[in-house]
C-alpha cells in the first residue's frame, strides 16, 4: 500500500471542505453523446445527468453529420449551479476565458486542455515557431501527454482511441495550425514524390505530479502507481476503475492544483536524398573514425557528402546510410555505392537543378569522393538501399599473392567457377563486434587470370627488384558474390575459419594485397529506374 500524506491541497479534509468543481466544457459533451463504446457501469448515471442538466438533451443523443463543426465552434461551459442543475456559465465572468489564472472556470473532464484558451494559447506560441520556415506543404501535429489524462478518459468513458482528450487536441490545433499557416492537415507526415516539406508541431501536455499522488490515497486502497516509474500501472488502473462504484470514480475528476503546461517543439519531416558515391583512395573511412585519443583518423565520405547538404537545406543534423560498407583500405569503384543522406528540420528546400550545383561542387571539393545523381527520394524508397545491405549482388576485384609461383593450371581451378557456397565463421577481425557463428555465403561466380608486368608495375611503384619477385606470383581474382560474403577471409581462408578459399582451391597458401568494391547491383536513385 502506497502511504501518502494526509494534508495539503489534494488530502482527504481539504475534498472534504473544497469539493471539485463539475464544469463541462462543450468540446467534452460532444465527445460523450459520440462514444459508441459499450457503456461502463457508471456511464449512464453520468449521463444521465448531464441529459437532465441540459435544456437540449436531444444534442447527447444525435450525432451531427459533421462533429467537427461541432468541436470547432465557441466555447460552452457548463456547471452546476446552488440547486444542483448544469447550467451554461460561458458568459457569467470574463475569468472563464483565462485558464492559466483561473483553473476553477476549466472542465473537469479534460481539464481544460480542450477549451479555447488553452488551444489558443499553444496556437500563439506555435506561430512564433513556425515563422522561420518556408515552402511548407502540409501540417501534422503530434502529441504525447501524461497517464493522468487516460484515467480522465477511463472516468469519463470516453476510452475510444478517436475520443480521447489527446486525439481530439491533435485535431483541434491541427485544424488551426492549417488555417493559420495556409495548408492542408495530415494525420501523420509521407511524402510519395520528392522532398517532405511537412511541417510537424510537437506538443506535450504536463500536468502537476501532486494530482497523481492524490489519486493513490490510501482511502481507495488502489495500488496503482508506480512510484520508482513515476506513472500508472494502467492495466491494474483500468480494473479498479471497472470495479469502482459513480461516486468513487468521480472523486478523480477533480482539478489539477497548478495550471496545466505545454512543451512545444516545431520541426520539419526528415527529408532523404539520395545518389551514389565512388571512393578513389585507400586511406578514406566510410564514416567518421576516431583513434583512441579522439583524433579523426582520416577523412570519411559520411562527411565530405553531409556538410554541403547540411548548409544549402539550413538543417539541424544529417546522418548518410549505405547499401553496405567497405574497409578502409578497399576502394569503392564503378557507378558507385548507392546511399541516402537524412537530414533532420531542414528549413530550406533547394531545387532539382541545385542539387546538381552542390553535387558539382562535392566532386571539386574533394579529390579521393565523388558522388552522382544527388535527387530527392522518400522514406519508403531508402528501404530498398536497407535491403540492399543484405540482399544484392557485389562485385568485387581481388588483387592476390601466392606464396608459390601462380601456374595456369592454378589459375584454371578457379576461373569459371560458379555457386560455391562457403562456411564462413565469423572473421578474427571484426570477432570483438560480431556475434561468433557460422555462416553458409555463395559466391555466384569467379574468373582469374595472370597480371601484366605493366599491372604489377603499378602495385610496386616501378620497384624492378619487387617487380621481378611478385611479377609470377600474382593474379587477379574477380568475384559476384552475395551481400555479407566476407571476401577478405575467402582469399586467405583466416586459418581454416573460411572454407574453402582460394588457397585451398589453387593448393597454396594466398593473400590479398588490394581488394576494390566493382559494382553494388541495385536500381538506385529512384530517378535513374
Amino acid at each position: 500500500m502506497v502511504e501518502i500524506p494526509d494534508t495539503g491541497p489534494f488530502s482527504d479534509a481539504s475534498l472534504q471542505t473544497t469539493p471539485p468543481k463539475p464544469n463541462i466544457c462543450k468540446r467534452c459533451c460532444v465527445r460523450i453523446s459520440l462514444n459508441n463504446s459499450p457503456a461502463r457501469q457508471y456511464k449512464d448515471e453520468f449521463m444521465a445527468q448531464l441529459r437532465q442538466s441540459v435544456q437540449c438533451p436531444e444534442t447527447f443523443q444525435r450525432i451531427p453529420q459533421n462533429p467537427g463543426n461541432s468541436l470547432v465552434s465557441d466555447d460552452v461551459l457548463f456547471s452546476k449551479n446552488s440547486e444542483g442543475v448544469l447550467c451554461d456559465r460561458t458568459g457569467e465572468d470574463s475569468k472563464c476565458s483565462d485558464l492559466k489564472s483561473n483553473p476553477e472556470y476549466a472542465c473537469y473532464l479534460c481539464a481544460g486542455i480542450l477549451q479555447e484558451d488553452s488551444i489558443e494559447r499553444v496556437l500563439s506560441k506555435c506561430r512564433e515557431l513556425t515563422a522561420q520556415y518556408g515552402d511548407i506543404e502540409r501540417v501534422a501535429v503530434s502529441c504525447s501527454n501524461t497517464d493522468l489524462l487516460t484515467v480522465r478518459d477511463y472516468v469519463s468513458g470516453v476510452g475510444k482511441i478517436d475520443l480521447n482528450v489527446r486525439a481530439v487536441f491533435k485535431w483541434l490545433l491541427g485544424e488551426k495550425l492549417a488555417e493559420m499557416l495556409g495548408v492542408p492537415q495530415v494525420a501523420s507526415s509521407d511524402s510519395q514524390d520528392g522532398f517532405n516539406r511537412d511541417l510537424v508541431v510537437n506538443v506535450v501536455i504536463h500536468i502537476n505530479e501532486s494530482e497523481f499522488k492524490w489519486m493513490c490515497k490510501p482511502s481507495i486502497n488502489w495500488d496503482v502507481f508506480d512510484f520508482s516509474q513515476g506513472k500508472f500501472k494502467l492495466g491494474r488502473l483500468k480494473g479498479a476503475l471497472e470495479n469502482s462504484s459513480f461516486d468513487e470514480i468521480s472523486q478523480f475528476l477533480s482539478l489539477p492544483g497548478e495550471p496545466i503546461s505545454y512543451s512545444i517543439s516545431v520541426e520539419t519531416a526528415p527529408t532523404f536524398v539520395g545518389g551514389r558515391y565512388t571512393k578513389l583512395a585507400r586511406d578514406v573511412s566510410q564514416t567518421p573514425w576516431n583513434q583512441q585519443d579522439g583524433l579523426l583518423i582520416s577523412a570519411n565520405v559520411e562527411d565530405v557528402l553531409c556538410k554541403p547538404l547540411l548548409a544549402a537545406f539550413s538543417a539541424d543534423d544529417g546522418k548518410m546510410h549505405a547499401a553496405g560498407r567497405e574497409d578502409i583500405d578497399v576502394r569503392m569503384l564503378g557507378e558507385g555505392r548507392p546511399f541516402y543522406v537524412q537530414l533532420t528540420n531542414v528549413r530550406v528546400f533547394p531545387s532539382r537543378s541545385k542539387l546538381q550545383e552542390i553535387q558539382h561542387q562535392i566532386n571539386l571539393a574533394s579529390k579521393h569522393v565523388k558522388c552522382s545523381g544527388l535527387t530527392p527520394v522518400t522514406k519508403g524508397d531508402c528501404d530498398i538501399v536497407k535491403q540492399g545491405q543484405d540482399e544484392k549482388e557485389k562485385e568485387y576485384r581481388c588483387i592476390v599473392k601466392a606464396e608459390e609461383e601462380v601456374t595456369d593450371e592454378m589459375i584454371g581451378k578457379l576461373d569459371g567457377l560458379t555457386d560455391l557456397v562457403l562456411q564462413q565463421t565469423t572473421p578474427l577481425r571484426v570477432l570483438h563486434r560480431r556475434t561468433p557463428m557460422t555462416r553458409a555465403k555463395r559466391i555466384l561466380r569467379v574468373s582469374a587470370r595472370h597480371l601484366t608486368r605493366s599491372e604489377v608495375e603499378q602495385i610496386t611503384k616501378n620497384d624492378e627488384d619487387l617487380t621481378d619477385l611478385l611479377t609470377n606470383r600474382l593474379l587477379v581474382v574477380d568475384l559476384v558474390t552475395e551481400a555479407g560474403t566476407y571476401v577478405k577471409e575467402f582469399v586467405h581462408g583466416d586459418f581454416n575459419r573460411t572454407s574453402p578459399s582460394v588457397g585451398s582451391i589453387i593448393g597454396s597458401r594466398c593473400d590479398i594485397l588490394q581488394l576494390d568494391v566493382m559494382n553494388v547491383t541495385m536500381s538506385w536513385p529512384p530517378a535513374n529506374r
